[in-house]
């Protein structure tokens, strides 16, 4: 039982003469003061306001107009509410009427007000009766709370009966706004009645802190009502609008302007926690959340959620959203709360009725998409998706496609008049038994044309595969898919593995779609076992190319991050019986003709540039073709053996002879360290002979660059394709 008692050393002195006599009190009260919840129940402790009213109902004269009784008291609690560090001065005001001065080091409120402290209030008239003690004239100084409000005028009143508390008050900020509350505490129950018009938003954003911190700022029409019971929320119902909303966090990551929101809802309770349901309508202004950015202004939004918040959860049972142009959907979700007051997302399950391109691309894909492939596409169209999440991650997709279009800007990719399904799952439950179908109407892969097609998949436990081979037309040929196997989608490292074969395409309208110098005959090959893995692409065997009437085979090839900047690649490459005819007139080298071999061992690529490899071109072994070289194939294979003797074709009789015939050449280079370590068929004294002479006119051409810088080599090869050779008179 708390212990209340009146200080022993209370006493009255004389007054000074010619002085009317002042009354000094004090008193002290130790340990809580529980007020009472209704009228039947008795005082416990001191009785706390019953006996403020004894106290002040002291005998004293009017004429003692200077009289003053003084109070300390440590806590005082009532249904929903706690006071510490109390302290009451009562007096007399204007002769007649009783005034009081109350502040308190704490105050506890229920939330989202919560805990106040530095509290201070005045009573400019104290009206006490058998049945209540009524607080007039009220002028209260709230402290820190959250609604930064300056002074607020009202009234208190409590029922000595019933132990109720009734608080109307009413002010203002700075900046013209209005505010106005409403309170009652009676019999364990409350009730709270909150108005703002014109308030600054920034002196409502701490009942909605945000880690990291927001700075807000805007005007807000705020309407709330809310009851409870000790501190549980028996029902809420809120309306508020905010205009010219700004914010931003020290991180740039968010970020708002001229906003203009509306928001209105409800709260109850439920047998699992608190039920609630609002809506949220944003009309105008900008948003950005890295990395997305919304216009409201052009792209207005709807937002409206219901579910029950418990504890450590929050389930939400329904949730619409839709936004103009974009996107319409509606879902359900469960959030989870840990110790450390972080929000982890469970479980969820979303329906998108509408995905309008292109501003669902541009507002949400976009920017999540950035410095890949797809990051910059011309998109137009609709689709539909179903998506489901499960325990954190990922758990099935589903996507329904209408016409849809994307173009690459930088003209990488382009796929026209796509329809069809696509589904995926991580459980057998969530497998599609029908294959699904893919069709297109045309497309471009780095500017080669893609035909009309139509592709069947299966979709599997957390993986994709080909119901049967597809058939893609490129050009005048046809890539021949037979197997397409993608898995582990729900990863984020998909693994790919590819088999298929290319028909002949006719080179020059290849190299004409890719913009290269104008090439003869037709290519074709194999591409056995591509796989894609760890962020890696590989071939299982030999990816082979059917070119200029021989064949280029690729073996142990590896490329890392394909869609990086900083792209790695390893390969060896052979060269197998070349027309050189066709490889020289494809170039612009001059005109050689016979047949070529070579290699390309150890290559090495970071970010598509060379830097190691071991590489010959040469006559092969028993070729019995003609073997025929211009003056100019002539002098551009001296210039790149750093030789001078070539010139020697434009003096003399020499001049007179369009080709020369020769036995064999050779020229290799070994890249290290953006040096090319020349070579050539043999050597000979200081240098190495590239090409041997057959005949008569016989020429032989040598080398004498041993060390050849790789960017020097390369603009010198460069010029010789480019140019027209020299000029013979």
């Amino acid at each position: 039982m708390p212990e209340v008692r009146l200080l022993r050393n209370v006493r009255m002195r004389p007054p000074p003469a010619r002085r009317p006599p002042r009354i000094m009190a004090a008193a002290r009260c130790r340990g809580p003061i529980i007020l009472p919840n209704h009228g039947k129940s008795a005082v416990r402790g001191a009785g706390g306001m019953t006996m403020l009213a004894a106290l002040a109902l002291l005998p004293v004269r009017a004429a003692d107009a200077a009289a003053a009784l003084r109070l300390e008291i440590g806590d005082v609690a009532g249904p929903g509410w706690r006071a510490a560090g109390l302290q009451i001065a009562l007096r007399l005001a204007d002769g007649e009427s009783l005034a009081a001065d109350v502040s308190a080091r704490v105050l506890d409120l229920p939330e989202p007000l919560g805990r106040l402290t530095g509290v201070a209030a005045r009573c400019g008239r104290v009206i006490v009766t058998g049945r209540f003690i009524r607080c007039e004239a009220l002028r209260l100084e709230p402290g820190n709370a959250p609604l930064r409000a300056g002074s607020l005028a009202g009234r208190l009143e409590y029922r000595r009966d019933s132990g109720a508390l009734d608080l109307a008050l009413a002010g203002g900020d700075d900046a013209g706004g209005t505010l106005s509350v409403d309170a009652q505490f009676a019999g364990g129950a409350w009730s709270l009645r909150l108005r703002t018009a014109g308030w600054s938003l920034a002196a409502l954003s701490a009942l909605a802190a945000t880690d990291p911190p927001l700075q807000v700022g805007g005007l807000v029409d705020l309407s709330l009502d809310a009851r409870g019971r000790e501190d549980a929320l028996s029902g809420a119902v809120w309306q508020a609008r905010l205009r010219e909303v700004s914010a931003a966090n020290a991180a740039g990551t968010t970020a708002a302007e001229a906003l203009d929101l509306e928001l209105h809802g409800s709260a109850w309770p439920a047998a699992d926690g608190l039920a609630f349901e609002t809506r949220l309508d944003v009309a105008s202004g900008e948003g950005y959340q890295e990395p997305v950015y919304v216009n409201f202004g052009e792209m207005p939004a709807k937002l409206s959620a219901r579910g029950i918040a418990s504890g450590g959860a929050l389930d939400l049972q329904s949730v619409v959203i839709e936004q103009t142009g974009v996107i319409a959907g509606r879902g359900s979700a469960r959030l989870a709360r840990d110790a450390n007051g972080t929000w982890s997302l469970g479980a969820a399950s979303v329906d998108l009725s509408e995905i309008l391109l292109p501003g669902a691309y541009d507002t949400l894909l976009k920017p999540l998409l950035a410095g890949t492939d797809f990051g910059d596409l011309e998109t137009s169209g609709r689709a539909a998706a179903h998506l489901r999440v499960a325990d954190g991650a990922p758990a099935a997709a589903r996507v329904w496609l209408q016409d849809v279009s994307f173009d690459d800007r930088a003209g990488r990719l382009a796929l026209y008049g796509l329809d069809g399904e696509l589904a995926w799952g991580t459980a057998a439950g969530d497998e599609i038994r029908e294959p699904m179908n893919l069709r297109w109407t045309g497309g471009f892969w780095y500017g080669i044309p893609i035909g009309v097609s139509d592709v069947s998949i299966q979709a599997g436990p957390d993986e994709w595969s080909l119901a049967r081979p597809a058939v893609i037309p490129v050009l005048d040929g046809r890539l021949e898919i037979s197997r397409l196997a993608v898995a582990d989608l729900a990863r984020g490292n998909a693994r790919v593995d590819f088999d298929a074969r290319l028909t002949p395409l006719d080179m020059r309208r290849l190299t004409r779609a890719l913009d290269w110098p104008p090439m003869t005959g037709s290519l074709s090959g194999e591409i056995p076992s591509l796989s894609y893995q760890d962020g890696e692409l590989t071939f299982g065997g030999e990816l082979l190319a059917r070119v200029f009437d021989g064949a280029v085979r690729v073996r142990n090839f590896r490329l890392a991050e394909p869609l990086e900047p900083g792209a790695r690649l390893e390969a060896d490459v052979e060269l197998s019986n070349l027309d050189l005819r066709q490889v020289t007139e494809a170039f612009s080298f001059g005109l050689i003709t016979g047949r070529l071999d070579g290699y390309v061992r150890g290559l090495q690529m970071f970010a598509w540039q060379p830097v190691a490899f071991d590489a010959r071109l040469y006559t092969p072994e028993g070729d019995r073709s003609a073997h025929r070289i211009s003056q100019r194939a002539v002098d551009n294979i001296a210039s790149l053996g750093g030789g001078g003797g070539a010139a020697a074709l434009s003096q003399g009789f020499l001049r007179f002879f369009e080709d020369f015939r020769y036995d064999r050449m050779a020229l290799g280079c070994r890249l290290e360290k953006e040096v090319c370590h020349m070579s050539g068929l043999e050597p000979a004294g200081t240098g190495y002979v590239i090409l041997k002479g057959s005949g008569l006119p016989r020429i032989d051409v040598k080398g004498y660059a041993g060390r050849v810088s790789w960017p020097t080599l390369v603009e010198q090869l460069r010029s010789v394709t480019s140019s027209e050779g020299p000029v013979i008179e």
